[in-house]
């Protein structure tokens, strides 16, 4: 897919910390990670990173409506239940590298 993301004043860009995922491998929607950094007084930062998605999905369209009524994601052994659509869930709200 080709799609670009333009930075918003109200959003921190946080894509030069080193970010580790801490979803599980093979999964497809990459949306929970970790950084970690010494600080100069010898003090520990840690971030934990958690996917955004109401930058794209605005309260009370369609789209929420159904998350909503959706309220989660659901995993079965063969398939999984989106609570939203691929798009989001899998790529704009991906905390994959470059995104």
């Amino acid at each position: 897919s080709t799609y670009s993301i333009k930075p918003s004043p109200s959003r921190l860009d946080l894509r030069s910390l080193p970010i580790l995922s801490i979803d599980p491998p093979g999964c497809k929607d990459i949306d929970d990670a970790l950084h970690s950094s010494l600080l100069p007084n010898g003090n520990w930062s840690v971030g934990v990173h958690i996917a955004d998605v109401t930058h794209y999905v605005e309260p009370g369209t369609e789209l929420d409506l159904e998350a909503s009524y959706r309220c989660t994601s659901t995993y079965l052994v063969t398939r999984r239940l989106d609570m939203l659509p691929g798009l989001l869930t899998t790529e704009l709200c991906s905390l994959k590298p470059g995104v």
